[in-house]
């Protein structure tokens, strides 16, 4: 409690996320015998009577999605852009990836006469292999790569 509740109400994501890594912690050491008894970091029949639930503290934003009938024009502007980031934004947008997937592509990964994305499970948030089709465009942003960013993507 004096972890958390100093920081509960002003950073709640950070406070939820430092009390599931206590309650990890714990649980840890439980099944390995170095403690005993309940769980004290466990949110369902403890801190959830101490502390007030996340949804009452702060309501959750989520970003907006881009209305659909102003994506022409955004990609148009991200193509006025220079550099890689605009396009692995493109790119992302076009194969619907998420981030951390669309900035670890590498070119083994790429079957460009199949026209295919190949993701490693290993990369993967749900740790199973993922195939992306890739459309004409996905495949154009990916040729529109030079060649120093490339040698990126093949290392």
């Amino acid at each position: 409690m004096k972890v958390l509740e100093p920081i509960w109400t002003v950073k709640p994501e950070t406070a939820t996320r430092i009390r599931a890594r206590i309650e990890s912690v714990l649980s840890w050491a439980k099944a390995r015998g170095f403690r005993t008894g309940d769980n004290p970091a466990a949110w369902k029949g403890h801190l959830d009577n101490l502390l007030p639930a996340r949804g009452k503290i702060a309501k959750i934003m989520h970003h907006a999605a881009l209305p659909y009938d102003q994506l022409s024009a955004f990609i148009q502007a991200l193509r006025q852009q220079e550099g890689i980031a605009p396009l692995a934004l493109e790119f992302a947008v076009l194969t619907a990836a998420r981030t951390a997937e669309v900035l670890g592509v590498c070119w083994n990964e790429v079957d460009l006469n199949e026209k295919i994305w190949i993701v490693p499970a290993a990369r993967m948030k749900g740790g199973r292999e993922h195939r992306v089709l890739l459309s004409g465009a996905a495949i154009e942003v990916l040729s529109r790569l030079d060649q120093g960013d490339r040698q990126q993507l093949s290392d």
